[in-house]
């Protein structure tokens, strides 16, 4: 299974341009960003600095706290449900137990 790193750290920096792209074959460095560009680069590497700096420049981002959308957790907790504990599932999903267990029920309503 890939893991995020995987996906993202490469040994060169990716530059987007128009519709063109440049390769720079520059060795992983995080100590070329600044601010939370360095974080960013230090987790994910400097591919994913460079999309995110393209896409997000200028704007002020914030990440909520939740995830998962509702339509996946329910389609996961469905999938789920009969194999998992809901205390498996809340862990998974992000979800406290109550939830989980209320979302089942909802689910063997719908039934």
């Amino acid at each position: 299974m890939k893991t995020t790193e995987d996906i993202f750290k490469k040994e060169g920096i990716e530059l987007i341009i128009s519709n063109e792209v440049e390769v720079e074959n520059l060795k992983s460095n995080p100590e070329r960003y600044a601010g939370i560009y360095k974080e960013i680069a230090e987790i994910l590497g400097d591919v994913a600095v460079n999309k995110i700096w393209k896409h997000f420049s200028g704007m002020s981002v914030t990440f909520p706290q939740k995830l998962l959308s509702k339509e996946y957790t329910k389609e996961f907790i469905e999938e789920n449900w009969r194999e998992m504990s809901a205390a498996e599932i809340a862990r998974v999903v992000g979800l406290s137990e109550r939830r989980v267990r209320q979302i089942i029920k909802e689910i063997k309503e719908d039934k």
